[in-house]
Protein backbone atom coordinates (compact mmCIF):
# COMPACT_ATOMS: atom_id res chain seq x y z
CA UNK A 1 0.00 0.00 0.00
CA UNK A 2 2.82 2.48 0.68
CA UNK A 3 4.66 1.63 -2.37
CA UNK A 4 1.38 2.31 -4.35
CA UNK A 5 0.97 5.66 -2.81
CA UNK A 6 4.67 6.45 -2.90
CA UNK A 7 4.09 5.66 -6.82
CA UNK A 8 1.03 7.90 -7.13
CA UNK A 9 2.63 11.04 -5.37
CA UNK A 10 5.91 10.28 -7.98
CA UNK A 11 3.87 10.61 -10.49
CA UNK A 12 1.87 13.69 -9.16
CA UNK A 13 5.02 15.23 -8.22
CA UNK A 14 6.29 14.88 -12.11
CA UNK A 15 3.42 16.15 -13.63
CA UNK A 16 3.33 19.02 -11.63
CA UNK A 17 6.92 19.93 -12.42
CA UNK A 18 6.22 19.29 -16.34
CA UNK A 19 3.81 21.42 -16.03
CA UNK A 20 5.51 24.22 -14.48
CA UNK A 21 8.34 23.98 -16.87
CA UNK A 22 5.51 24.49 -19.49
CA UNK A 23 3.73 27.38 -18.32
CA UNK A 24 7.48 29.04 -17.61
CA UNK A 25 8.84 27.62 -21.10
CA UNK A 26 5.80 29.16 -23.20
CA UNK A 27 7.67 32.77 -21.98
CA UNK A 28 11.35 32.55 -21.30
CA UNK A 29 14.29 30.61 -21.94
CA UNK A 30 15.70 31.75 -18.80
CA UNK A 31 13.57 29.28 -16.43
CA UNK A 32 15.88 28.30 -13.74
CA UNK A 33 15.78 25.05 -12.06
CA UNK A 34 14.53 26.61 -8.75
CA UNK A 35 11.41 28.64 -10.67
CA UNK A 36 10.51 25.51 -11.70
CA UNK A 37 10.31 23.51 -8.75
CA UNK A 38 8.45 26.93 -6.46
CA UNK A 39 5.88 26.42 -9.21
CA UNK A 40 5.38 22.73 -9.16
CA UNK A 41 5.40 23.17 -5.40
CA UNK A 42 7.83 20.68 -4.84
CA UNK A 43 11.19 20.78 -3.51
CA UNK A 44 14.89 20.18 -4.93
CA UNK A 45 15.54 17.31 -4.27
CA UNK A 46 12.31 15.76 -6.00
CA UNK A 47 13.32 18.23 -9.18
CA UNK A 48 16.61 17.23 -9.66
CA UNK A 49 15.39 12.76 -9.50
CA UNK A 50 13.28 13.87 -11.82
CA UNK A 51 15.26 15.53 -14.06
CA UNK A 52 19.40 15.95 -13.87
CA UNK A 53 18.91 19.71 -14.95
CA UNK A 54 17.28 22.00 -17.64
CA UNK A 55 18.62 20.27 -20.78
CA UNK A 56 16.87 17.04 -19.35
CA UNK A 57 13.48 19.18 -18.77
CA UNK A 58 13.33 20.66 -21.76
CA UNK A 59 13.83 17.85 -23.66
CA UNK A 60 10.95 16.05 -22.01
CA UNK A 61 9.15 18.62 -23.00
CA UNK A 62 9.88 18.29 -26.69
CA UNK A 63 9.36 14.46 -26.32
CA UNK A 64 5.57 14.94 -25.06
CA UNK A 65 5.02 17.79 -27.94
CA UNK A 66 6.20 14.83 -30.69
CA UNK A 67 3.57 12.36 -28.88
CA UNK A 68 0.84 14.78 -28.92
CA UNK A 69 1.78 15.36 -32.95
CA UNK A 70 2.53 11.65 -33.33
CA UNK A 71 -0.91 10.73 -31.73
CA UNK A 72 -2.54 13.58 -33.85
CA UNK A 73 -1.38 12.14 -36.98
CA UNK A 74 -2.30 8.64 -36.27
CA UNK A 75 -5.76 9.97 -35.36
CA UNK A 76 -6.17 12.00 -38.80
CA UNK A 77 -4.54 9.24 -41.13
CA UNK A 78 -6.47 8.80 -44.33
CA UNK A 79 -8.05 12.03 -43.61
CA UNK A 80 -7.97 14.99 -46.62
CA UNK A 81 -7.68 17.67 -43.91
CA UNK A 82 -4.58 15.65 -42.12
CA UNK A 83 -1.87 18.22 -43.93
CA UNK A 84 -3.93 21.16 -42.50
CA UNK A 85 -4.50 19.98 -38.97
CA UNK A 86 -1.13 18.50 -38.37
CA UNK A 87 0.26 22.13 -39.64
CA UNK A 88 -1.71 23.60 -36.81
CA UNK A 89 -1.00 21.24 -34.39
CA UNK A 90 2.67 22.05 -34.88
CA UNK A 91 1.99 25.87 -34.51
CA UNK A 92 -0.32 25.43 -30.99
CA UNK A 93 2.63 23.60 -30.15
CA UNK A 94 5.26 26.15 -31.23
CA UNK A 95 3.32 28.55 -29.27
CA UNK A 96 2.84 26.97 -26.31
CA UNK A 97 6.78 26.11 -25.66
CA UNK A 98 7.67 29.14 -27.64
CA UNK A 99 11.05 30.26 -25.39
CA UNK A 100 12.14 26.29 -26.00
CA UNK A 101 13.09 27.89 -29.72
CA UNK A 102 15.41 30.96 -28.01
CA UNK A 103 16.68 27.89 -25.45
CA UNK A 104 17.74 25.68 -28.35
CA UNK A 105 19.71 28.72 -30.39
CA UNK A 106 21.89 28.76 -26.88
CA UNK A 107 21.98 25.15 -25.64
CA UNK A 108 23.43 22.51 -28.52
CA UNK A 109 22.33 19.51 -27.01
CA UNK A 110 18.56 21.34 -26.85
CA UNK A 111 19.24 22.24 -30.29
CA UNK A 112 20.35 18.79 -31.28
CA UNK A 113 17.01 17.34 -29.84
CA UNK A 114 14.95 19.91 -31.79
CA UNK A 115 16.92 18.60 -34.77
CA UNK A 116 15.56 15.18 -33.93
CA UNK A 117 11.95 16.81 -33.53
CA UNK A 118 11.94 17.97 -36.90
CA UNK A 119 13.32 14.62 -38.57
CA UNK A 120 10.35 12.77 -37.11
CA UNK A 121 7.95 16.12 -38.09
CA UNK A 122 9.07 15.97 -41.59
CA UNK A 123 8.31 11.58 -41.63
CA UNK A 124 4.68 12.26 -40.27
CA UNK A 125 4.29 15.05 -42.55
CA UNK A 126 5.24 13.65 -45.78
CA UNK A 127 2.15 11.47 -46.56
CA UNK A 128 -0.20 14.21 -45.37
CA UNK A 129 1.64 16.83 -47.75
CA UNK A 130 1.43 14.03 -50.91
CA UNK A 131 -2.69 13.36 -49.94
CA UNK A 132 -3.37 17.54 -49.58
CA UNK A 133 -1.67 17.84 -53.19
CA UNK A 134 -3.08 14.52 -54.49
CA UNK A 135 -6.40 16.27 -53.67
CA UNK A 136 -5.91 19.53 -55.23
CA UNK A 137 -6.00 21.53 -51.36
CA UNK A 138 -2.06 22.58 -52.32
CA UNK A 139 0.40 23.31 -54.69
CA UNK A 140 1.76 20.90 -56.57
CA UNK A 141 5.30 21.84 -56.06
CA UNK A 142 4.58 22.37 -52.15
CA UNK A 143 7.25 20.53 -50.24
CA UNK A 144 8.49 19.53 -47.16
CA UNK A 145 11.03 22.58 -46.92
CA UNK A 146 8.19 24.74 -47.95
CA UNK A 147 6.75 23.31 -44.44
CA UNK A 148 9.60 24.47 -42.37
CA UNK A 149 9.70 27.80 -43.95
CA UNK A 150 5.92 28.00 -43.09
CA UNK A 151 6.51 27.44 -39.34
CA UNK A 152 9.70 29.57 -39.48
CA UNK A 153 7.86 32.33 -40.46
CA UNK A 154 5.12 31.73 -37.95
CA UNK A 155 7.97 31.83 -35.61
CA UNK A 156 8.96 35.18 -36.75
CA UNK A 157 5.62 36.57 -36.47
CA UNK A 158 5.60 35.25 -33.01
CA UNK A 159 8.86 36.65 -31.87
CA UNK A 160 7.25 40.35 -31.19
CA UNK A 161 4.22 39.21 -29.89
CA UNK A 162 4.54 39.68 -25.69
CA UNK A 163 1.99 36.93 -24.21
CA UNK A 164 0.21 33.94 -25.19
CA UNK A 165 -2.49 35.10 -26.55
CA UNK A 166 -1.01 38.00 -28.66
CA UNK A 167 1.27 34.74 -29.74
CA UNK A 168 -1.57 32.68 -30.69
CA UNK A 169 -2.91 35.95 -32.76
CA UNK A 170 0.45 36.32 -34.72
CA UNK A 171 0.60 33.08 -35.32
CA UNK A 172 -2.71 32.34 -36.64
CA UNK A 173 -2.25 35.62 -39.02
CA UNK A 174 0.79 34.53 -40.21
CA UNK A 175 -0.29 30.81 -40.86
CA UNK A 176 -3.42 32.10 -43.04
CA UNK A 177 -1.32 34.09 -44.60
CA UNK A 178 1.45 31.39 -45.46
CA UNK A 179 -1.28 28.58 -46.18
CA UNK A 180 -2.55 31.53 -49.07
CA UNK A 181 0.36 30.97 -50.70
CA UNK A 182 0.54 27.22 -50.36
CA UNK A 183 -2.79 26.41 -51.53
CA UNK A 184 -3.60 24.89 -55.14
CA UNK A 185 -5.27 27.99 -57.26
CA UNK A 186 -8.29 25.56 -58.20
CA UNK A 187 -8.84 24.98 -54.64
CA UNK A 188 -9.24 28.65 -54.36
CA UNK A 189 -11.81 29.34 -56.38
Amino acid sequence: MVDSQLRSDALRNRGAILDAARELFADSADVSMCEVARRAGVGQATLYRNFRDRRALAAELLVEQLERITQLANEHAGDPNAFFVLLRGLIEGMSDLFALGELAQRDACVGSQLEQHRQHVAELMKRPLSDAKAAGALRRDASLDDVFLVLLMVRGAMTKAHGAAARATAANRALALALDGMVAHSARA
